[in-house]
């Protein structure tokens, strides 16, 4: 009686949908990927990021992301800018509080009749009095398959390059900076892995010599 009672509620549903008395979820599978540096720096501004992706079929999600913490402060608010074919960008800055960490997570709101919903993993970036010369970035939820690394330069670090290392090897000899960033895509393998990237500072002070350099560690899990 159960699994039949269950099934005239779906067919019931199903017959409602078809004459709009219930709204469809014409958008199944979308997702809010909130990226954030490891490490950050107390009272300094950092950018944090949230990716939202649909149907491509349905072009760029359209709304707001809200940056919350996970004490349920509310960072603040901003508006999506399309980024692809079903996907779109919201960054906000924020200054971190003199605390060993803080869980963050961000909330997608959106517009439109046809779009859902849907709110990230927590991140949890440690925070520190130090400098920050670089620190990695990458989305909270990693599985099998093309994953992007970021390795970001905190503030007031100059132009320069970043080798990238997984369980110890680098493959791809030093990548560029690009206001701020440097990039690459890493064809992920399940398991716990070890990602290592250094960086040196391409800036010169007046007697010539580089000013700048650091290195960020951070194991990960990928799921299959």
């Amino acid at each position: 009686m159960r699994h039949l009672s269950r099934g005239l509620v779906a067919l019931a549903i199903a017959a409602m949908a078809a004459i709009g008395a219930v709204p469809a979820q014409a958008v199944p599978g979308t997702t809010t990927e909130l990226l954030v540096p490891n490490l950050v720096q107390s009272g300094v501004p950092t950018t944090l990021l949230a990716d939202v992706t649909q149907d491509a079929s349905l072009g760029a999600p359209t709304g707001t992301v809200t940056f919350w913490t996970g004490y349920g402060t509310s960072l603040g608010t901003a508006s999506l800018v399309a980024t692809g074919n079903g996907s779109a960008r919201a960054s906000l800055a924020w200054t971190p509080p003199p605390e060993p960490t803080v869980p963050l997570i961000a909330r997608y709101t959106p517009t439109g009749a046809t779009a859902v919903a849907a709110t990230s993993a927590y991140a949890r970036p440690g925070i520190t009095s130090a400098p920050v010369p670089v620190a990695l970035r990458f989305t909270q939820t990693l599985r099998e398959g093309p994953i992007t690394l970021e390795a970001v330069l905190g503030n007031g670090f100059g132009a320069g390059s970043v080798t990238f290392f997984v369980d110890g090897r680098g493959w791809t000899g030093s990548v560029p900076t690009v206001d701020g960033v440097a990039s690459l895509v890493w064809d992920a393998t399940p398991g716990v892995h070890t990602i290592l990237v250094q960086y040196s500072s391409s800036a010169k002070n007046t007697a010539g010599f580089s000013v700048s350099s650091g290195s960020s560690t951070q194991s990960v899990e990928v799921l299959p």
